[in-house]
């Protein structure tokens, strides 16, 4: 990801953060489905510079936010372009700053995985998802025991990193965006994850922006 669009919440008093984050999540969704690859994928992924994790603090505590801020990247500045950001949020104008296409700054040792939060706890479908990301991303087969044992190893590595940070978190603590279906009938809530990572990985993303494996840059 080499250049990105930022965007920001402008504060007013007619217009909570939370109304102004689903109407620009909504369109958004609506610009990126438009450039959807075949396989219901996009090249375009997101973070949330101010985002703040749910934590604990002295014993409280304290849920997740997503900050002010938003930002689109994409291969290309030609790719920002054919998204064409300033025309799907020109509704917005009052409630959005929406920046220039920048590159990507040169010295971006940060990166994070920003995805879609969700409880899972069927534990022998989330293992033979591990085993189809295994053989797909790094060509290595394995078996269901092996997979159990590395996810295994993996929650213990989780639990303590938790447990050093003191940020035992639920569901209801991850900062959200209230959306609605297409046909409008249905809300929901996306929630929202985003955790800082070592090292870039390439893929695409969902019409959210969103993504379990590739990763965006962080500064």
């Amino acid at each position: 990801m080499r250049f990105y669009q930022e965007i920001t919440l402008i504060e007013t008093l007619d217009a909570s953060p939370y109304f102004i984050w689903s109407k620009l999540y909504t369109q958004l969704h609506l610009a990126l489905v438009e450039q959807q690859n075949s396989d219901k994928t996009v090249n375009f992924g997101v973070s949330f510079p101010n985002y703040v994790a749910p934590r604990i603090e002295q014993d409280e505590k304290r849920r997740g936010s997503l900050g002010n801020k938003l930002r689109v990247f994409a291969s290309s500045a030609e790719e920002l372009q054919r998204l064409n950001l300033h025309k799907w949020l020109e509704r917005l104008a009052d409630y959005l700053h929406v920046r220039s296409i920048q590159p990507v700054p040169a010295t971006t040792p940060e990166y994070v995985l920003v995805k879609r939060y969700r409880v899972d706890i069927n534990l022998d479908r989330l293992t033979r998802r591990f085993i189809r990301r295994k053989e797909q991303r790094e060509g290595i087969q394995i078996t269901f025991k092996e997979a159990r044992k590395l996810q295994n190893q993996r929650y213990a590595e989780n639990q303590k990193a938790q447990q050093e940070g003191n940020t035992r978190s639920k569901a209801e603590d991850f900062p959200y965006i209230k959306m609605q279906s297409f046909s409008g009938e249905k809300e929901f809530s996306l929630q929202i994850q985003q955790i800082p990572v070592r090292e870039s990985v390439q893929g695409t993303f969902s019409t959210y922006g969103l993504s379990n494996h590739a990763t965006v840059p962080h500064w």
